[in-house]
């Protein structure tokens, strides 16, 4: 007996006749074999299939020629592989796909790690400063070629759309090579990201096709869509079934209470997939970030199912059922968990895949010890929405009962249900399960016979939520703002010293400063005259907190800087200059002694021994109108040898009286003590 025969005859014992007959079997037939066929993909898939993409994994950016084609949903952050790069006159061209399908915006653009502001298309924001440019493509079914690649490439012509692929275009300019490791420290490889709104979908609520991340619009189009499932649009759109996929759309759209305050969107979906994973494992990807499933429908059709409380209206009771195997209070050791530790794609972090809080049955644990469950709900774009499928995890780990019950041709009536009660006093049961499989019972000679149910206690509970006690605490955002900033040395200073070349004092600048913080910060110092213009650099070597110039000129000013450099070239800005002008004898000659004056007409002739001083040089000579040295003004500065007698004749002046002081120097102009003349008049 076929497959039609078996359901026409179910459907009969169960009381449907008449016109409802020829629409049911042939439905019922058509979604059954589709749900195996998911099915059989999804076992088939579970035995083999590697371990699903994460959400960073379509962050990252390579040359790859055979790279698999990716698609987007709800909001992402992503990159994709080189499509073309080359340098040219200074500059690097790269060109990355993103994705296939066309995105419906484009929201930010990050270079490295750092969110880059556009002028158009020139990057203004720092370090780049007007040396990178970026322009998209949304990924269109017709595109536009990129014009300034292919007015600087004549071989990529207008021909190279791109068409249907969304994609970024980035040229970098050439950049000093002191600064190089500042703008673009991984050169060719500086990653190029987006974070964009994904593929335009139908949306149930509206019937529109609009940018969405409502879990049921989204599964709906991955299920009908070419680069998805490609199912016929017929199996979603039976009456039936578009009464249920506009029920999840209204379901997956609620508003859910926030912790924090304010709501959120009780489903929403957002990540990537691969055209080349098995749709099975995309599509659990999906259902399980919503506590989604899809469910057959009496008309033909395939419907999704997300998870809601509602009383059972089916109850299998003792008439029912005929048998049961596995039932037991609770799950195995192997099976069981009292602790539910997830992940989620969390925008806070770069948008990668982040660990929830854990949800934890202390009383459980408490009783028998910490038992772990890992999954993954990477699908799911907030903590919340991951800590309230997180609850269900935990309610379905670890249920009051489990089991299979048989049941007759009154099973039927759970067909495409998702909760049904059951109340079987042999074993005191009276609970509402959810159905976790569904079978036809097919004796001998193909005739249908019953159902087989494997089902799960899910009390209502498991759909309350209570945000401010169940939310838990979300992890703390990573999105730092990072202090790229090299430091000024510490503690810097420019000083004099001197060493005797010759019996003569020679000054060197001395540069001083606190040692460098960070192994990885590498002191450099320069200096030169105040007149010049070009500097000259101080060798330091490593560890120093001191570091000396070549000999200086005496008496000229002199200016010093330091500063850091790190170990791949980044430089720091430059101290304030220090200023010095260096004295190459600070010690000041004895003083002039018998110091004599006679005035005279229009004049003063002025004498006196220089002191017996090795570094004795000349003598200063001030004059004043008064008996203030204060405001004397220099007139002479009489050279000569030490402990000589030495004069010097000052003329045309005008009668009156005058005072005199007489210093000694020496070759750095270092004076000793002044020696007064006293009053001298002059006719």
């Amino acid at each position: 007996m076929g497959l039609e025969s078996l359901v026409l005859l179910a459907l009969t014992s169960v009381g449907v006749s008449g016109a409802a007959l020829g629409i049911a079997v042939g439905a019922i037939v058509g979604a059954v074999q589709i749900g195996v066929a998911i099915g059989l993909s999804y076992l088939a898939s579970s035995l083999f299939r590697s371990d699903p993409p994460k959400p960073q994994d379509v962050q990252t950016s390579v040359k790859n020629p055979v790279a698999p084609r990716v698609r987007h949903y709800g909001r992402v952050k992503a990159s994709g592989p080189w499509v073309f790069v080359e340098n040219k006159k200074g500059l690097l061209f790269k060109v990355i796909a993103l994705g296939t399908g066309q995105l419906d915006a484009i929201e930010e653009y990050w270079i490295d790690d750092n969110l880059a502001t556009l002028s158009g298309v020139t990057v203004t924001s720092a370090p780049y400063n007007g040396k990178a440019f970026i322009r998209s493509r949304l990924g269109l079914p017709t595109e536009t070629a990129y014009s300034d690649l292919t007015g600087n490439f004549p071989e990529w012509d207008s021909n190279h759309r791109g068409d249907g692929i969304s994609s970024l275009y980035a040229v970098q300019a050439s950049v000093a090579s002191d600064k190089i490791t500042e703008v673009f420290p991984n050169l060719s490889n500086t990653l190029y990201r987006v974070v964009a709104r994904g593929s335009i979908v139908k949306n149930i609520g509206t019937g529109t096709n609009i940018w969405s991340e409502n879990a049921a619009d989204i599964i709906r189009d991955y299920m009908l869509h070419a680069d998805g499932m490609r199912l016929p649009a017929g199996i979603v759109d039976t009456p039936i079934a578009a009464a249920g996929w506009l029920a999840a759309y209204n379901r997956a759209a609620e508003a859910v209470p926030l912790k924090a305050g304010g709501t959120e969107k009780r489903y929403r979906l957002w990540g990537s997939y691969q055209l080349s994973e098995r749709p099975a494992d995309v599509l659990s990807r999906m259902t399980a970030a919503c506590d989604g499933r899809l469910v057959p429908t009496s008309d033909g059709g395939l419907t999704l199912d997300i998870g809601t409380w509602e009383e059972p209206t089916v109850i299998l009771d003792a008439d029912a059922i005929t048998g049961f195997s596995e039932v037991a209070r609770g799950r195995d050791v192997l099976t069981t968990a009292n602790i539910i530790r997830a992940t989620f794609t969390s925008p806070f972090h770069d948008y990668q895949s982040t660990d929830a809080d854990q949800w934890i049955d202390e009383d459980d644990v408490a009783l028998r010890g910490e038992i772990p469950q890992d999954t993954s709900f990477n699908m799911a774009p907030s903590h919340g929405q991951c800590r309230r499928l997180m609850k269900l995890a935990a309610y379905r780990a670890n249920p009051s009962w489990v089991g299979v019950f048989q049941c007759n041709l009154r099973g039927l009536a759970a067909f495409g249900k998702r909760f049904v009660r059951i109340t079987y006093p042999l074993f005191g049961i009276d609970e509402v399960f959810e159905v976790q499989d569904f079978r036809f019972n097919i004796a001998d000679g193909g005739i249908l016979t019953g159902v087989s149910l494997q089902v799960q206690s899910m009390p209502p509970q498991a759909y309350d939520w209570n945000a401010a006690a169940e939310e838990g605490t979300a992890p703390i955002s990573e999105e730092t703002t990072v202090d790229k900033t090299i430091p000024l040395p510490s503690g810097f200073s420019f000083g004099v010293s001197r060493i005797t070349v010759g019996g003569q004092q020679v000054p060197y600048g001395v540069l001083a400063f606190d040692a460098s913080p960070s192994d990885a910060l590498i002191i450099q110092g320069q200096y030169k005259k105040v007149s010049d213009t070009d500097w000259q650099v101080v060798p330091i070597s490593d560890d120093a907190t001191t570091a000396n110039t070549n000999a200086l000129s005496d008496g000229v000013q002199y200016e010093a800087q330091v500063r850091f450099v790190t170990l791949t070239g980044r430089e720091g800005p430059w101290t304030p200059s220090q200023f010095v002008t260096p004295v190459a004898d600070p010690t000041a000659p004895g003083v002039v002694t018998n110091v004599t004056k006679t005035g005279g007409a229009g004049t003063v002739d002025l004498g006196w021994k220089s002191p017996n001083s090795a570094n004795y040089v000349a003598a200063n000579i001030r004059r004043n109108t008064v008996n203030n040295e204060g405001t004397a003004v220099l007139v002479r500065t009489e050279y000569g040898p030490p402990s000589t007698n030495d004069s010097y004749q000052d003329g045309g002046l005008a009668a009156g009286t005058y005072y005199y002081w007489i210093k000694a120097a020496n070759a750095s102009g270092v004076e000793s003590a002044s020696v007064a003349t006293g009053a001298v008049t002059v006719t």
